[in-house]
């Protein structure tokens, strides 16, 4: 056994995770996802944009590992003065992070299942009898226990989400699409008759929406898709994926990256898309344009199996899976460190962490730690 296995009751790993720290309030990024449905595939695209380059990692997460969540409030984690809530995951998935494993940005499971989110101001609900958990965190939960929109959208307040100014595109291999967004307090929730475009960029949903039929392309008087903002990226990917023709314009997944290079800037990082037919996740990096992929399918998702990482940059177009090494606390350190290590470096977050107990070597230790250092070993 070369993982750890949640085999007991939750009592037994209600472990001391008081005082524990750790994001700083969530890097601020332009991004831009969407998700494009056809009678022969379902792909889903996000560029990320980002105005300083930092490291990041593709994770192939396996199945049937134990899981529990960092008690969160606001930018900070919160003392867990309930049981915590922890789970065992139905799914393996491909997944891409800044922040350290299992704290997302975004991703694929093995049931088709796609996850990401763009930057938007979000209000999310009060304390309650929930413990808080982190957005990326939020979203590995997801990816972790459902396969579809509608099992997600159905368990949609089992955890109560804080931190990270975010809103989310969440598409599956069905073509159903959703968009979740915290504007009050609770989730405002768009599917089935109400998304008329499975896109997002960085407006409110319903906002990005009212700029439709002002464009050009769409009727209108005005060149809103020129615009490099939100709403003209966001109605410049309603416009190509309104016009797609595959057998004029090629592959799903081909013109999913057509459409990220569209909307498309100088600070875009990384553009990653997710075919839930093949069930292959694929992308390219701001310094590594070839298209790398990995096959779900044909990835070893069992739990008895080590969790697997990749740098972003790594690789030569094609399956990389030759490449994946075994995930390893020291790597996790390292990533987090470059990422979180001098953005938290300021007087108020070391006399934040003072307060609960840390340094800030100590706080940066435990994130790299988790969630190892609290899952549950087989017995």
């Amino acid at each position: 056994m070369t993982e750890e296995r949640n085999t007991s009751t939750a009592s037994d790993i209600i472990v001391s995770i008081l005082c524990i720290i750790f994001l700083t309030p969530a890097l601020s990024r332009a991004c831009s996802v969407f998700s494009l449905s056809t009678e022969r595939a379902v792909v889903y695209g996000q560029n990320l944009d980002w105005h300083t380059p930092f490291p990041g990692q593709v994770v192939v997460n396996k199945r049937g590992i134990g899981k529990m969540i960092l008690p969160w409030k606001g930018s900070w984690p919160a003392p867990a003065d309930s049981g915590v809530v922890t789970w065992v995951s139905r799914y393996g998935s491909v997944t891409f992070t800044c922040y350290g494993r299992d704290f997302i940005e975004g991703g694929m499971n093995e049931a088709g299942l796609m996850i990401d989110e763009t930057n938007l101001t979000a209000i999310y609900p009060p304390d309650d009898a929930r413990p808080g958990v982190s957005c990326p965190q939020w979203m590995q939960y997801q990816l972790d226990n459902f396969a579809g929109v509608d099992e997600v959208l159905e368990h949609i307040d089992d955890l109560r989400p804080d931190g990270e100014g975010w809103h989310y595109l969440i598409a599956d291999s069905s073509g159903a699409c959703a968009v979740v967004e915290y504007l009050s307090g609770q989730p405002t929730i768009y599917t089935g008759n109400d998304i008329e475009i499975c896109a997002l960029t960085n407006t409110t949903y319903g906002q990005a929406l009212t700029h439709i039929p002002l464009d050009a392309a769409f009727g209108g008087e005005i060149d809103i898709a020129a615009g490099s903002d939100s709403y003209g990226r966001f109605v410049r990917m309603a416009a190509l994926l309104r016009d797609y023709v595959p057998e004029r314009d090629g592959s799903a997944y081909d013109y999913a990256f057509h459409i990220l290079e569209e909307v498309s800037c100088d600070e875009t990082l990384r553009s990653v898309v997710y075919d839930s037919g093949l069930r292959r996740v694929l992308w390219t990096s701001q310094d590594n344009t070839s298209v790398r992929w990995l096959d779900l399918r044909t990835l070893d998702l069992s739990g008895d199996t080590p969790t697997q990482v990749l740098d972003v940059e790594v690789g030569g177009a094609g399956d990389v899976s030759s490449l994946l090494g075994d995930y390893t606390v020291e790597g996790n350190r390292a990533l987090v460190t470059a990422v979180l290590g001098t953005a938290i470096d300021d007087s108020t977050v070391i006399a934040e962490l003072g307060r609960r107990g840390l340094t800030l070597d100590s706080a940066l230790e435990m994130i790299a730690k988790h969630p190892t250092g609290y899952c549950l070993k087989a017995k």
